[in-house]
């Protein structure tokens, strides 16, 4: 065990060049453990196609103790992408790939897209299968993880993920905008929605891929307010002393009863994230507090 009581272990993370897998395994490094970075890019620790089910499993034959946190994705770059079916699918053809060639233990990181409209607070067992897309891949990945590989697999369901350097998003281009005084921009139907900053997003898998045991199954991972659109940009409002009025959305919330049980709230929390962010883009835009 090291000194903060974790078995020492080797973490192999998958698309550690995109968001969230690189802040995944960055923090790991700064934690003193050993990530092993695996992509497609010239600087991964690992070159491997995990679309070819013959590199999946020379990865996992030369990491057999590991725990891998699963990253790589296709991922949307806007709303329209939230519906294509064919990344969903590449997507989907990693995971199972991964989990035919049987690591040992796998955290991955879902979505609460898998959640339908309106649910309100959700629960783990509120997920529906949606007809296709994003949020289809994502839930019949679980499915994929469950049957192949049972308890050793953690399923985190987190919202859409914020914080440098990311300059894209709601919560970035409200910001900017308030910065540089500007009204939001913001269609008139506003979708359900929550989000997380990527460090929470990130030490929350880290957390529970260092776990001496498996924290087994599906958790909803997220903060304990309940979020929406005008709640955020009102928010962000204030932190800029501006005055911006949203009309009402649908609020969503997570149980995070499992989540609390099993590895404990995110250490993070939707205020101080919001504020922090606003200050990155004040110094992004040259705007300085008095």
């Amino acid at each position: 065990m090291d000194h903060v009581g974790y078995a020492l272990t080797t973490v192999v993370v998958t698309g550690a060049a995109g968001y969230l897998g690189a802040h995944v395994a960055d923090l790991l490094d700064r934690q003193g453990f050993t990530a092993i970075r695996v992509g497609r890019s010239a600087d991964s620790d690992i070159r491997c196609d995990l679309l070819e089910s013959r590199d999946c499993e020379a990865l996992v034959s030369r990491y057999p103790e590991a725990v891998f946190v699963h990253c790589a994705a296709v991922v949307p770059s806007d709303s329209r992408g939230y519906t294509d079916t064919v990344a969903a699918v590449a997507s989907l053809e990693m995971v199972k790939n991964l989990a035919h060639a049987r690591p040992r233990r796998v955290v991955f990181p879902s979505s609460m897209t898998v959640y339908p409209a309106g649910v309100g607070m959700a629960r783990e067992t509120d997920a529906r299968t949606p007809d296709g897309g994003y949020a289809w891949g994502k839930l019949a990945a679980e499915q994929v993880l469950l049957d192949q590989l049972g308890d050793r697999t953690t399923i985190l369901r987190i919202p859409g993920l914020f914080g440098p350097p990311r300059r894209n998003g709601l919560l970035y281009n409200v910001a900017r905008n308030l910065a540089t005084g500007r009204a939001p921009e913001l269609s008139t139907t506003l979708p359900q929605w929550s989000a997380i900053h990527v460090e929470d997003a990130a030490e929350i898998c880290v957390r529970a891929a260092l776990r001496p045991t498996v924290a087994a199954g599906v958790m909803n991972a997220g903060y304990s307010d309940a979020m929406s659109i005008p709640d955020a940009v009102e928010r962000l409002s204030r932190i800029f002393d501006n005055d911006v009025s949203v009309s009402p959305a649908p609020a969503f919330s997570f149980d995070l009863t499992r989540l609390e049980r099993e590895l404990g709230p995110l250490r993070g929390d939707f205020q101080t994230r919001l504020e922090q962010l606003a200050g990155w883009v004040k110094r992004e835009v040259g705007q300085h507090d008095d």
